[in-house]
């Protein structure tokens, strides 16, 4: 089950790629973001820590390494997403989208179907909204976002 967004940036695609490839780069533009502990960073290879201010923390897998963004995996206690970061030079900056591949934990198919569309789907399309809105914030304004920056997110903040 896939949510995906995308946002337009003014900025050179460069920058963008740059940044999005820093280790502990979600401490300058994830709004629920309190602290990106890195254990290896390295392509590929690479592994982090997503410490979220509602305490959650996610562990996240670096699978592929392309010239335009990367794939990872997030982990729970188990699998529970694999996310996309794509950038595009446009003729006026950069468009970034994100796609997150979603594993429910749900059994029941028409369960697992209901929980995403009436809940799930527009809880995540919030959350990449507010990712993606702090990293055009960060790129445009070189300002580090705050806390719940754009709003509060029952799942995060």
């Amino acid at each position: 089950m896939v949510v995906s967004n995308e946002i337009n940036i003014n900025c050179e695609i460069d920058s963008v790629i740059k940044l999005i490839k820093s280790p502990r780069n979600l401490e300058k533009f994830h709004p629920f973001c309190e602290k990106n502990e890195v254990k290896i960073w390295n392509c590929e290879n690479s592994i982090d820590y997503v410490h979220y201010y509602s305490g959650k923390i996610y562990k996240r897998k670096f699978l592929k390494w392309n010239d335009d963004g990367y794939i990872l995996e997030i982990f729970d206690s188990v699998k529970t997403a694999t996310i996309t970061w794509t950038a595009k030079s446009t003729s006026n900056g950069s468009v970034v989208k994100i796609d997150a591949n979603l594993i429910l934990p749900f059994k029941n198919k028409y369960l697992r179907k209901l929980v995403f569309y009436l809940y799930i789907k527009f809880m995540m399309r919030s959350y990449l909204n507010n990712v993606l809105k702090g990293l055009k914030y960060f790129l445009e304004t070189g300002i580090i976002v705050k806390k719940n920056h754009f709003g509060y997110h029952s799942w995060y903040s």
